[in-house]
């Protein structure tokens, strides 16, 4: 299962525990990240970004995942050059030692605002 596929089922999972859990609905917050991952999967701008530096957010999701604040260099595959992002994103521990200072990783980017990126998968 790739790591967008993950997204989607965290997404669906966090809906459904919510449902179970009195019919609360998810945040704001969660609803957003999970309609970023659909759009990215959907439509991003592929790309890879070099890793320049990982940090614990303090959040963690409803599966348990922790949020990271990843700092990066983007190189866009329909763009010239690279530029400097910070992504914040989920990983489940096991994801973690993949995404280290000098890893090169695959990312999408928002068509509409290339600020806007996730992590899709190690480069390696």
């Amino acid at each position: 299962m790739g790591l967008m596929d993950q997204f989607k089922d965290a997404a669906a999972q966090a809906q459904q525990a919510a449902g179970q859990a009195g019919g609360m609905q998810p945040d704001a917050a969660t609803m957003q990240y999970a309609a970023l991952a659909n759009k990215l999967a959907a439509s991003g701008i592929d790309g890879v970004a070099t890793v320049k530096a990982i940090n614990e957010t303090g959040k963690t999701d409803a599966g348990g995942a922790k949020e990271y604040a990843i700092d990066v260099t983007v190189d866009l595959s329909d763009r010239d050059g690279t530029y400097d992002a910070t992504i914040n994103q989920y990983l489940v521990e096991v994801a973690v030692p993949h995404y280290q200072a000098g890893a090169k990783v695959e990312v999408k980017a928002d068509p509409d605002d290339v600020s806007k990126l996730m992590l899709y998968a190690s480069a390696s």
